[in-house]
């Protein structure tokens, strides 16, 4: 299984992607731009993704909304500042299943794994 993280800051967010990783027993897979993402979820869809703020091509929820329309089968979690309230109403119809905050520690990658083993086979 195969987690893809979508970043420009691949190194600042190791501690969280591997334990992330570690959690659910995935291999990650890190991308930086939005074609080769789009390009992943058609041919090699990853079971996970996590989007990144800071993308060429515009935020993370509108990367959302073109991931889905390519594979909707792709499960999201989203690099958001927003509080959860807003973040929820922005994201509201997306099927995203986590907000990651703007600097994540590996305590938020194990939090975010135990969302996504939620939706591992049993």
């Amino acid at each position: 299984m195969q987690i893809l993280i979508v970043t420009r800051r691949a190194e600042a967010l190791s501690a969280f992607a591997d334990a992330l990783a570690g959690g659910v027993g995935a291999e990650l897979s890190f991308t930086d731009s939005w074609a080769n993402t789009l390009a992943l979820a058609r041919d090699l869809p990853p079971a996970f993704a996590v989007l990144d703020e800071g993308l060429e091509g515009g935020g993370p929820l509108e990367l959302a909304q073109r991931l889905i329309r390519v594979n909707a089968m792709i499960n999201l979690a989203v690099v958001s500042a927003l509080p959860e309230a807003e973040f929820h109403e922005a994201a509201e119809g997306l099927g995203i299943l986590s907000s990651v905050p703007p600097q994540p520690t590996q305590a938020d990658g194990e939090a975010l794994a135990a969302v996504f083993r939620r939706f591992l086979p049993a």
